[in-house]
């Protein structure tokens, strides 16, 4: 990783909240690097803070909307069959 961004804490706040493309995002404005880059760094923070024994929030993505959408399709179906 380069040079630490002035707004570290706001990165690790961020990181904190769960809100990892926010926290990239911060980074990208502040130094002005690429998505690659900023991506990386935001991951190179990331896992220090877990290697010094923080609990960061797990990722959320789109895989438990699809999940909740399919066991809402199966249970609809039953009951609309039954």
């Amino acid at each position: 990783m380069s040079e630490e961004p002035s707004s570290l804490e706001d990165i690790k706040k961020l990181l904190r909240e769960g809100q990892k493309i926010q926290a990239i995002k911060l980074l990208r404005e502040e130094s002005g690097c690429g998505l690659k880059e900023a991506k990386d760094q935001v991951d190179a923070i990331q896992a220090k803070m877990i290697a010094d024994g923080e609990q960061l929030p797990k990722a959320t993505g789109c895989m438990g909307a699809a999940v909740i959408l399919v066991v809402g399709l199966g249970m609809l179906s039953w009951i609309c069959s039954g």
